[in-house]
C-alpha cells in the first residue's frame, strides 16, 4: 500500500518537471480568473455613504404657480349698441377717474325723449281734465276707477320719461377710476359697437401676482409671509413680496381644490414691464430656523408616526436610530434629539 503511494506520489513529480510550464500557465489563467470574479463581486456589492450631522440654517418654503393679475380692473361697455360719435381715449391712454372714455349716437334717444314728453303733457292734460270732471262728493265706483286709470297713465309717462332719461346717461362710458386702457374694441369713430364689445381699464398701481395654493398646504401659509416671485418672462429676476391676501372661498382646477393667494407687486410703470396673464412660480417663506442641526431628508424613514435613520457602528456596519425631528424641507430635516455632530447617518442609494 505504501508503496503504491509512493509510486503515485513520484509520477506526479515526474509529470509536473515534464510540464510545469503548462501548470504555471494554467495558475495563471485561474489566478486572473479569480481575481477579476472577485472584483467583479466585490463591485456589485452596494458602497454604503456616510454623512455627519451639520449646524446650518434651514427655511422651509412653499412653492406655488400663478399669473400677473390686478386688484382694481374693469370691463366697460354700453348697456345698447350705437354707433360711436366720440372718443376720449385709445388703447394704451392714461385715463383720470370719470373721464369720458366713449360716446354713442344719442340723437334717437333725445327724439324718444322729446315724444316721451308730449304724452307725459297730454296725459297731464287728460288727468287734470277728469280732475275737474269728477265729482268728489260721489264715492261711486265709476269715479274711483276714472280717476285711478287717469293716475296710473300719468304714471307710466313719467316712468317712460325717466327711463328714457337713463338710456341717454348710458350713451357715455365713463371711467370709475384712474387706470390705462388696455383694450378698446375701436380707435375710430363713426363704426358701430355691440352691447357686448368692451373697453378694458386697469389700475396699473394695483397689480397683484394671484397663486393657486392646494388646500393641503393653505394652512401654512399666513398674510404678510414674505416671498419671491419668478415670472416666466424674467426667470432671473426675482421681485421681493409677501402675502398680502388669501381668500376665504375655495375654487376648482384641474389639480383638486385650491384657494388663491395674492402677492402685490411694488413699484413705477409696472405695466410696462408686467404684463396682464404672465405667467410664473411664488416661493413663500413658511418658516426659518438658524443654526439647527440638520441631516438630509434622503437619510430618514418614517415608521408608525416615528422617524427613523441608519448610523454607523464601529465594525463599518450600521444600525438603526429613533430621531425626533423639527423643521422639515425639500432637502434637509432639523434634528432635535437622537443624534450628535460625531454621529455618521447613511446615505441610501438612490
Amino acid at each position: 500500500m505504501k508503496k503504491t503511494v509512493k509510486n503515485k506520489f513520484n509520477s506526479l513529480i515526474n509529470f509536473s518537471k515534464k510540464n510545469w510550464k503548462k501548470i504555471l500557465i494554467i495558475g495563471i489563467v485561474l489566478g486572473l480568473i479569480g481575481g477579476f470574479r472577485y472584483k467583479k463581486i466585490q463591485a456589485e456589492k452596494p458602497q454604503l455613504t456616510f454623512e455627519r450631522p451639520r449646524y446650518q440654517n434651514l427655511t422651509k418654503v412653499l412653492e406655488v404657480s400663478g399669473v400677473v393679475d390686478a386688484k382694481e380692473k374693469a370691463k366697460l361697455r354700453f348697456a345698447a349698441g350705437g354707433k360711436i360719435v366720440y372718443l376720449g381715449a385709445k388703447e394704451g391712454d392714461f385715463v383720470k377717474k370719470w373721464q369720458t372714455i366713449a360716446t354713442i349716437d344719442k340723437r334717437t334717444l333725445q327724439k324718444q325723449l322729446q315724444q316721451n314728453l308730449n304724452l307725459y303733457m297730454k296725459e297731464r292734460w287728460d288727468w287734470e281734465t277728469t280732475q275737474d270732471n269728477t265729482d268728489y262728493d260721489s264715492d261711486s265706483l265709476e269715479n274711483r276707477r276714472v280717476i285711478d286709470k287717469e293716475q296710473w297713465d300719468l304714471n307710466n309717462e313719467v316712468l317712460d320719461v325717466e327711463i328714457n332719461s337713463i338710456a341717454i346717461t348710458n350713451t357715455v362710458l365713463s371711467a370709475p377710476f384712474s387706470g390705462i386702457l388696455v383694450s378698446s374694441p375701436t380707435n375710430v369713430t363713426g363704426v358701430n359697437l355691440l352691447a357686448t364689445e368692451v373697453f378694458e381699464l386697469v389700475n396699473p398701481d394695483t397689480l397683484i401676482f394671484r397663486a393657486a395654493v392646494d388646500e393641503a398646504d393653505i394652512a401654512q401659509v399666513i398674510t404678510e409671509q414674505p416671498g419671491k416671485i419668478f415670472l416666466d418672462s424674467y426667470p432671473d429676476d426675482a421681485i421681493s413680496t409677501q402675502v398680502s391676501y388669501i381668500a376665504y372661498k375655495s375654487n376648482s382646477s384641474s389639480t383638486g381644490t385650491v384657494f388663491i393667494v395674492e402677492f402685490p407687486l411694488i413699484g413705477e410703470n409696472l405695466l410696462n414691464k408686467y404684463r396682464l396673464g404672465m405667467n410664473g412660480d411664488v416661493e413663500i417663506k413658511l418658516d426659518t430656523r438658524e443654526n439647527v442641526l440638520t441631516i438630509p431628508f434622503e437619510a430618514t424613514r418614517e415608521r408608525n408616526n416615528n422617524i427613523y435613520v441608519d448610523v454607523r457602528t464601529e465594525n463599518n456596519q450600521y444600525e438603526e436610530k429613533e430621531i425626533k425631528a423639527g423643521l422639515e424641507t425639500d432637502d434637509y430635516i432639523e434634528v432635535l434629539e437622537g443624534l450628535s455632530e460625531n454621529d455618521e447617518v447613511l446615505i441610501p442609494e438612490n
